[in-house]
């Protein structure tokens, strides 16, 4: 029998156990890993429960609710709030946008202030590197998984004291996901009133001097001179990427920048391109120094960032650097006031298509919008080499501190409501690419 077979059959039964909620072989696979490998026992906790143990078990809290009771009361006496539902700490892009969120609502909710905010994780993926960057007097990283079923379960029955700040699906109290409308919609539709609300708070911000010695010898060792530009992109379906798009629709703005003698920086996880190769461009995303801490600083330097639809593009967020976020047919959840989108156009054979509907399909049928649904689905328009070029040059107009205002188009399409959520945010559609599609965005 071969490593490949055994490994292969691990992982369908791993995959097969967490769609049927099956906790027993997870935890023992979890237990062998963190016995062998060190690496492993690095990032995780002993005990670290995964989701489904929380929806399983979430009855038991009726069994203890006298010492739940006092905990609870304990808390709100302290006023202490336990973040809950944070299930996505391997993942950078969550980090960054769930921990600021949870910030947020502590800085402009009167519920919250002068609170102090224990957020719990059993994983050291992102965290264990990270957490100074996000702790204060008011705010707290809890690793431990003892702590973490602990005071997840006295949020699950005292409500009132927990805060959630969460991008996932996952609802702890509620028992059970969300559905993708409150996840993609009602949610995110929150999320917006609160950035819009205070968007001139950007609670990680402040940090980036705390680390000017790290982030010096970072440039230095990546050899990054003068002004840069921070280029991340998505390989593969998933999330808010519907299809890959092709790499060598950049090489026109790349060399626009370079030319204005701005250097590259090629960020995030994905394997550098080839067509990238031999093109001065800096491969930091495969190189050696890769970390969420480095992530930070690098993006933290840079002039602005041109990312793909992908949880990276949190991180120039909460430094309110400008933006360009392309090739995302999850319109409407990316909306910094500096940021400007080039989304990917469905379509259906069948029906009527536009942005509304677009966002209906995504608010039924989730991240795929219903690809595996329906037969007739397909790409209707992905942004071209003349798009990006055209929606970077105008992005430069963000570097000043004076954001532009919106051109009579962008208001135009901003006001007619035919795309929900583009329309409560700040962030923007590219006005040369509007120029071209702005028939999707009407009614």
């Amino acid at each position: 029998m071969s490593i490949y077979y055994i490994k292969n059959f691990i992982k369908k039964k791993i995959e097969n156990h967490q769609k049927h909620k099956i906790l027993y072989f997870r935890a023992i696979i979890h237990l062998i890993r963190y016995f062998l490998f060190s690496n492993y026992r690095k990032n995780r906790c002993l005990i670290d429960p995964p989701s489904d143990f929380f929806y399983k078990y979430k009855n038991l809290v009726n069994y203890f609710s006298i010492p739940l009771l006092i905990v609870a009361k304990y808390l709100k006496k302290k006023k202490i709030f336990i973040s809950i539902n944070n299930e996505c700490n391997f993942s950078v892009g969550h980090i960054y946008a769930e921990i600021g969120f949870i910030k947020k609502i502590q800085h402009s909710d009167d519920k919250y202030s002068f609170s102090t905010i224990w957020f719990m994780s059993s994983k050291k993926d992102i965290l264990g590197e990270t957490v100074d960057l996000f702790e204060n007097k008011n705010f707290k990283v809890l690793f431990g998984g003892i702590k973490r079923i602990i005071f997840t379960f006295v949020a699950i029955k005292y409500p009132s004291i927990s805060i959630d700040g969460s991008l996932s699906h996952t609802n702890y109290i509620l028992g059970k996901d969300n559905s993708h409308r409150i996840t993609f919609h009602n949610l995110t539709k929150s999320r917006i009133r609160l950035m819009t609300k205070s968007q001139d708070f950007y609670p990680n911000k402040n940090k980036l001097e705390i680390y000017h010695e790290e982030a010096k010898k970072l440039l230095k060792i990546l050899n990054i001179s003068k002004k840069y530009i921070v280029i991340q992109i998505k390989t593969k379906i998933e999330n808010g990427t519907f299809k890959p798009l092709s790499s060598e629709l950049l090489l026109e703005t790349i060399e626009y920048f370079q030319k204005k003698d701005y250097q590259i920086v090629f960020a995030g996880r994905e394997q550098l391109p080839d067509v990238f190769l031999n093109k001065s461009i800096i491969n930091y995303a495969n190189s050696k120094y890769v970390s969420a801490l480095n992530d930070f600083l690098l993006v933290g330097h840079c002039s602005l960032v041109i990312s793909s639809a992908s949880g990276f593009s949190e991180i120039p967020y909460s430094f309110d650097k400008a933006m360009l976020i392309i090739n995302v047919h999850h319109i409407g959840q990316y909306f910094g006031h500096r940021t400007i989108l080039l989304p990917t156009l469905l379509s259906r054979k069948s029906k009527k298509f536009n942005a509304k509907v677009q966002h209906l399909h995504l608010c039924t049928y989730g991240p795929s919008c219903g690809d595996e649904i329906f037969e007739d689905l397909y790409v209707l328009h992905m942004p071209t080499s003349e798009e990006i070029f055209m929606a970077a040059k105008e992005l430069e107009g963000m570097l000043s501190d004076t954001v532009p205002s919106f051109t009579i188009l962008q208001k135009k399409i901003r006001d007619n409501d035919c795309c929900p959520l583009l329309s409560c945010g700040l962030s923007r559609i590219s006005d040369h690419y509007l120029i071209k599609h702005g028939y999707f965005f009407e009614k």
